[in-house]
């Protein structure tokens, strides 16, 4: 008996050993997939549609190319690189343009492994900016040194805060205004402060009564949410891709660092905290280093609707 178990077994053991073997690809299978994966390798560039774009100083805008393209690749605009993401069949950057713009055109390339093909061609416009003329206290206009430190301070922190964004997208929808509200002042305004301080306003002033709720304009992480000297009581979040959305002068903040917010969640509310000649909402908008026009961003970001994950 214990014989015949033992026959039993090893018959066991071999019919197990070929079923394994039988599973395995061989040599010619492992060869075919792997020419058809050098094949699709090799073909994704005769995917690629190169888009035209135009943008002006100050504004960001959405690169849309349709194609397959491959994971892992770089997308290289002049003699920069841009965080980009795949949704549907296409690859999404969102390019910006500084305020101090030359008007230089400039192509972008999508490099990937040893490849390289061009995805856009993108031309820079004019574009008029307005002066204006405001008084407010002269301490937050001529800073003393224990100020001026603590400015120079903040700068550095707010600076570190945009050099470490998420490099994937933390939004799925189009981004959207923080408060529908008047426009007090407009992104690019020249101002003159008590006649002598000249500076450009990188962002957009929203009329809003003390305790007004105010809401993110689109899903991210909180990465700064305290108070500052220029802008008081301020919120930052990252939206990945190096793009940034921040909410100053506000009476309360409702978030804390580190948190993650959906869009439309109220984040503060509206105030006069920092420098400022009354009560408003200053709408700050990054994208890729640079302070620009936050309609830009939504009126370009709208496209995403058609292409949810």
């Amino acid at each position: 008996m214990v014989r015949n178990s033992l026959i039993f077994l090893l018959l066991g053991i071999l019919v197990s050993g070929c079923g394994l073997f039988q599973q395995r690809p061989t040599n010619e299978k492992k060869g075919a997939q792997k020419k058809e994966k050098s094949e699709e390798a090799d073909n994704w560039q005769q995917t690629i549609q190169p888009q035209k774009v135009t943008i002006k100083p100050g504004e960001a805008t959405l690169l849309r190319v349709p194609g397959d393209f491959p994971s892992g690749g770089k997308v290289i605009c002049g003699d920069r690189e841009y965080m980009s993401f795949k949704r549907g069949n296409a690859l999404f950057t969102f390019l910006s343009e500084t305020y101090f713009s030359k008007l230089k055109p400039y192509t972008c390339v999508f490099k990937w492994q040893n490849k390289s093909i061009e995805v856009a061609q993108v031309e820079v416009l004019d574009k008029d900016f307005p002066s204006e003329r405001l008084y407010v206290d002269k301490k937050r206009v001529f800073l003393n040194q224990k100020d001026a430190a603590r400015a120079r301070k903040e700068s550095k922190l707010r600076m570190k805060a945009y050099n470490s964004s998420s490099e994937r997208p933390l939004f799925f929808e189009p981004f959207e205004l923080p408060i529908e509200s008047k426009v007090t002042s407009i992104y690019g305004s020249k101002r003159v402060f008590n006649k002598k301080k000249q500076t450009q306003h990188l962002g957009t002033d929203y009329r809003a009564a003390v305790g007004v709720p105010i809401r993110s304009s689109n899903r991210g992480k909180v990465v700064l949410s305290r108070e500052f000297f220029y802008t008081g009581n301020t919120v930052i979040i990252d939206h990945g891709l190096g793009i940034f959305t921040m909410y100053g002068h506000l009476s309360k903040r409702n978030v804390a660092e580190g948190e993650v917010v959906p869009r439309g969640a109220v984040i503060g509310l509206a105030g006069k905290s920092g420098r400022v000649t009354g009560p408003h909402l200053h709408w700050g908008v990054t994208v890729n280093g640079m302070a620009i026009e936050g309609d830009s961003l939504v009126e370009s970001s709208q496209v995403l609707k058609e292409y949810r994950p």
